[in-house]
Formats: structure tokens, sequence, C-alpha cells
């Protein structure tokens, strides 16, 4: 039986962490069996990857994967500094999706989740049931999963249907 070419995959994981960190971004390879070459990675490592900006065993063939999958993530050509400067709206969203609140005392802004630290019984059934998210304090949003739930989040009436989940 041929081996089974490992196959880029990224991930998304939504976790209580530091102020500065409340998802993990991942990429790993898939031979079919299991993840393997984890890689976290900064939000400017993914766009520099997923964009196909820099070479990577997690692109290889260094395909923009933003614009393919529609996620409005990319690099802005900064006239001033002349540098790419990499930006991605929907990570700065995917904290929503676990808390009521945002959880530090550093902005005022509102999550989607029904409980204060956590989805609502509902919304978790939902993850689970649209994304493979069994459990939100320890699985990833993985590979098509990561690209529907990174469009998603940019969805005001799929927000909204989130947030009725409560």
């Amino acid at each position: 039986m041929p081996v089974p070419i490992p196959r880029p995959v990224f991930g998304v994981q939504v976790r209580f962490q530091t102020v500065t960190n409340m998802v993990a971004l991942a990429a790993f390879l898939d031979d079919g069996r299991a993840l393997t070459h984890k890689k976290l990675l900064s939000m400017e490592d993914f766009v520099q990857f997923a964009s196909g900006h820099w070479p990577s065993i997690y692109n290889p063939s260094r395909e923009n994967l933003l614009e393919k999958n529609n996620v409005f993530c990319g690099l802005y050509n900064d006239s001033a500094s002349l540098e790419l400067i990499p930006y991605c709206f929907p990570v700065d969203s995917l904290w929503k999706l676990r808390f009521s609140d945002f959880p530090f005392n550093t902005m005022t802004e509102k999550g989607w989740a029904g409980n204060q630290f956590t989805p609502s019984e509902r919304q978790a059934l939902f993850l689970k049931e649209n994304y493979g998210v069994h459990n939100v304090d320890t699985d990833f949003f993985l590979d098509t999963n990561f690209w529907k739930i990174m469009r998603d989040v940019q969805d005001s009436m799929w927000i909204e249907n989130y947030k009725a989940l409560k």
C-alpha cells in the first residue's frame, strides 16, 4: 500500500491565555493517520505562509490560500515604511466564540459566547457538529473547518445566529 503524501493543514485553537494570545494558530502536516510537524504560528507568520509570500512546507505551492478561501487577511503595503504589514481581521474576532466579554480589563468589547468563559451548551454543540470541535479548551478548528470558521466569523448573519444559540 502506498504511503500517502503528507498534506499541509492550518488550525486554530481559541484558548484562555495572555492578553496578546487568546488564539493559537498552528500548521501541521497530515499524513492521513496523524498530524505531524506542528508549528505554532504568530498571526504574522500565518499570513506570510498562507498568502504564499514566504516559502514553507505548509504551503509548498506558495498559493494565496487566504484569497482562495475568502478570508480577509493579507499583506498591506505601507507607503511610509515601504514594508509589507500582515493583517488578519478574522483572527481578531475568534476570541468572541469562547467569551461573553473580553476576559481582561484592557477593553470593553463584547464576545458572542453564552457563558462568561465558554460557549453555551447549544453553542458548544453547534461547534462540535459544524466544525468538529468537541471541546473548545483542547481542540483545534482544523483544515477545511479552519477556513470555514475564519470565513464565518466575518459574516454578520452567522454571528447573529451563533449569538442566538445562548
